[in-house]
């Protein structure tokens, strides 16, 4: 019997998701389960409302939106060959389409990974992970921008 069936993995594509998608990539395999990825991208219509040169700014977005499909397409036939993967290309706060996702596929199980905290802002700003942690029903596991499972037992 399978632990999980149905996981959740949110993909950020700035924030090199490659330690991410081994590990939902390896619980997948691992339970026989599907996946589903969602990448979040920023809300074009919060952009638009918040520049004057309406036509200039809708031509970028249309562009952004491409490249972004393009990328995501990329990043999951590279990383998820073989697996039961369904994906989901939205625009918003990322944990309010996250949350959406988990309850619309019944998901029971969400892998993120961490969002960065590095630079001159990164602590200050809103951590998408922290809430979705906070608000969801189903457990999740994080996955640490710079992972390293080097270590030696001091037993």
């Amino acid at each position: 019997m399978s632990v999980f069936s149905q996981i959740v993995c949110c993909i950020n594509l700035s924030e090199n998701p490659d330690d991410v998608a081994q590990y939902v990539a390896d619980i997948a395999r691992q339970n026989d389960a599907k996946l589903m990825l969602i990448h979040v991208a920023a809300d074009s219509e919060a952009i638009l409302r918040r520049t004057g040169s309406r036509s200039i700014i809708e031509e970028l977005v249309k562009q952004a939106r491409r490249n972004n499909e393009a990328a995501f397409e990329e990043y999951v036939g590279k990383h998820f060959a073989g697996l039961d993967v369904r994906t989901v290309l939205a625009e918003g706060k990322v944990e309010d389409e996250v949350l959406k996702v988990i309850d619309d596929v019944c998901a029971d199980l969400v892998v993120i990974g961490s969002m960065s905290t590095k630079g001159l802002f990164g602590g200050l700003f809103n951590k998408p992970s922290e809430n979705i942690i906070g608000r969801t029903r189903v457990p999740v596991m994080i996955i640490p921008n710079d992972l390293s499972l080097e270590c030696t037992p001091k037993f």
